[in-house]
């Protein structure tokens, strides 16, 4: 970097900063729009596979425990994966889970005083 030694010098480094600002920005966008395009096909198996609905209220203690183990299983299993993997892995794994606990919930009865 050249040392500054007047105001027009300030002036030119500052339009040449702001130009270089703006080429960075298109290039961000134009990476963006194309990770976009890239990732299209994936959208459409969202609504399939419905991870991202709303989930029920469901405090149970099984499904916390299920949660924190599959974190903590999945998360060693993962260490040197991809964040992508870090990150869809274990919530496909949850809503899995939640699905087969959900269907496989048994009724308790209750206690009657």
């Amino acid at each position: 970097m050249t040392r500054i030694n007047n105001y027009e010098e300030l002036i030119a480094e500052r339009k040449r900063v702001e130009s270089n600002i703006v080429e960075q920005r298109l290039i961000l966008k134009a990476g963006l729009q194309e990770a976009k395009e890239k990732l299209e096909p994936f959208m459409y198996l969202l609504p399939i596979l419905n991870i991202f609905k709303k989930k029920e209220p469901n405090h149970s203690v099984l499904n916390a425990a299920t949660s924190v183990g599959i974190d903590l299983f999945v998360g060693q299993k993962l260490a040197k994966a991809g964040w992508v993997t870090r990150l869809l892995v274990p919530m496909v794994l949850k809503g899995i889970s939640s699905l087969v606990m959900k269907t496989k919930r048994v009724k308790v009865p209750a206690i009657q005083e």
